[in-house]
C-alpha cells in the first residue's frame, strides 16, 4: 500500500510538473561574458514548492567550445542526452522537477528541486558514466525558498518583456504578417489608482500615442485596478518592440502601474 501511494503522489507530481511547464531561454552578460539561460519560467507559479526544498545542482564541463563559450554545435545531441537522461533519473528516484540550467565558459549547470536527496549522487553518477568526456560536479543544498531558482534562472523584468515579445511577433509571422508594416497596435497598463494613471498620461512623452480606453469603473485586477488602453501605429519588429515595451514598463513602474502587454493585427 505505502508503495502504490508513493508512486501515486510521483504521478500527481508529474502532472502538477507538466500543467507548469513553460520553457523559454535568454541570454545576458556577466563580467562581459554571455551567459545562456533555459527556464522553465512556469514553475513561478507553484514555487517555492515547499514539498520539494533540496535543490540538486550539477555542473558538467564540456570538451568543446567556441568563440562566445557555448558548446560546438555537434555536442548537441550528446548534451541533450545528458539532460534528458539527468531529468529521468532525478525524477524516478527522488521526485525531482527539473528547474532550468545556465550556460557559460565551457560550463553547463543543471537545476533540479527534489522531494529529497536519497541516493541522488550514485544516480547522477549512472547517467553521467556513459559520459567520460563530460567532467562533472554535484551537489544538493537545503533551498525552501527557492532561491536558487529565482536568482540565478529567472529572469529580470526586461528579459521576460522581451520573452513575451518574441513569442507574440514569431505568433504574427506564423500567420504571414510582415513585421516591417506599420499598424495599430493597444498597449494595455492598470494603475492602483487613478490619480496614477493620470499621472503616467502627463508623463507620457512618446509621440503618436492615443488614449484608446480609460473606464471610470474599476477593473477585477486585484490592486492595479484602474485600467489604461493607449495605441500606436507601430511595426512589430522584435528590436523596435522591446525597447517600446520596456520604455513603458519602467514608466508604468514608476506611477504604481502594471504593463500588462500588447496586442495588434496581421498585416500582410
Amino acid at each position: 500500500m505505502k508503495t502504490f501511494f508513493t508512486v501515486l503522489l510521483l504521478c500527481l507530481a508529474a502532472d502538477l510538473f507538466a500543467q507548469t511547464e513553460n520553457w523559454d531561454n535568454y541570454i545576458v552578460a556577466v563580467k562581459d561574458r554571455p551567459v545562456s539561460v533555459m527556464v522553465n519560467i512556469g514553475l513561478k507559479e507553484v514555487a517555492p514548492a515547499k514539498e520539494r526544498p533540496f535543490a540538486i545542482i550539477l555542473r558538467i564541463k564540456y570538451p568543446a567550445k567556441d568563440s562566445k563559450g557555448f558548446p560546438e554545435v555537434d555536442l548537441a545531441d550528446e548534451m541533450n542526452t545528458i539532460e534528458n537522461d539527468l531529468e529521468a533519473a532525478l525524477g524516478k528516484k527522488n521526485g525531482a522537477w527539473y528547474a532550468g540550467r545556465f550556460t557559460q565558459r565551457g560550463l553547463r549547470e543543471f537545476y533540479f528541486y527534489a522531494l529529497d536527496t536519497v541516493g541522488y549522487l550514485p544516480t547522477c553518477a549512472a547517467v553521467l558514466s556513459a559520459h567520460p568526456s563530460y567532467p562533472w560536479l554535484v551537489k544538493a543544498v537545503y533551498d525552501k525558498n527557492w532561491s536558487n531558482y529565482f536568482e540565478v534562472l529567472y529572469p529580470a523584468d526586461a528579459e521576460l518583456e522581451k520573452m513575451e515579445n518574441r513569442r507574440i511577433v514569431q505568433e504574427l509571422q506564423k500567420k504571414g504578417d510582415n513585421p516591417e508594416k506599420e499598424r495599430p497596435i493597444d498597449h494595455t497598463i492598470y494603475f492602483k489608482s487613478d490619480w496614477y494613471r493620470k499621472s503616467f498620461l502627463k508623463e507620457l512623452d512618446l509621440p503618436g500615442f492615443k488614449l484608446t480606453e480609460m473606464p471610470v469603473e474599476k477593473s477585477n485586477a486585484g490592486d492595479y485596478a484602474f485600467k489604461l488602453v493607449i495605441s500606436r501605429a507601430d511595426r512589430p519588429e522584435i528590436q523596435h518592440m522591446n525597447e517600446l515595451t520596456i520604455q513603458l514598463r519602467k514608466l508604468a513602474v514608476k506611477h504604481n502601474g502594471n504593463y500588462e502587454g500588447w496586442q495588434t493585427y496581421v498585416v500582410k
